[in-house]
């Protein structure tokens, strides 16, 4: 089954975590041991935060993925040393704080600026920004810092 095309799947309004979706690709990543989670809310893999994830259930046997880390925000950098913020200060909508992401400040970045580009230089409607994937520690591997750390 894709989740996706599931007629169950849509967005749900939470009073604590606003809004959400009944299914979320990456914590069906971070349950199967792909990764843990950074300050934006983003999972960091062993490939870094940059991508896009995707998934598909099926009955199957399989062994557990080792995992190892202990927290389920392990690879940050903010949360392992309390320093960093780079995707903050990527995030042109200010959507990022050391409190965490903003996820009504995003969508309506998101939605509104990035869409409205999408739309008129590419023609269908589309969003998504996605900066703070990019130019910071995670972006393409957990942080060298954090391996460091997990090395000792």
């Amino acid at each position: 089954m894709a989740p996706h095309l599931s007629p169950e799947w849509r967005r749900e309004d939470s009073p604590t975590y606003g809004f959400a979706s009944r299914w979320s690709e990456r914590h069906t990543a971070y349950a199967a041991g792909l990764g843990t989670f950074r300050l934006c809310d983003g999972l960091i893999t062993p490939q870094g935060k940059a991508h896009r994830l995707g998934s598909v259930v099926a009955r199957v046997a399989i062994a557990p993925t080792p995992r190892p880390y202990r927290d389920h925000r392990a690879y940050c950098l903010f949360f392992a040393t309390g320093k960093c913020m780079a995707c903050a200060k990527r995030c042109p909508a200010g959507a990022i704080s050391a409190q965490g992401h903003d996820k009504q400040k995003y969508s309506e970045h998101a939605k509104g600026t990035c869409g409205a580009f999408v739309k008129e230089r590419f023609g269908f409607d589309g969003y998504g920004c996605g900066l703070c994937q990019t130019g910071v520690p995670c972006e393409s591997e957990i942080p060298k810092a954090i391996l460091r750390m997990t090395t000792k």
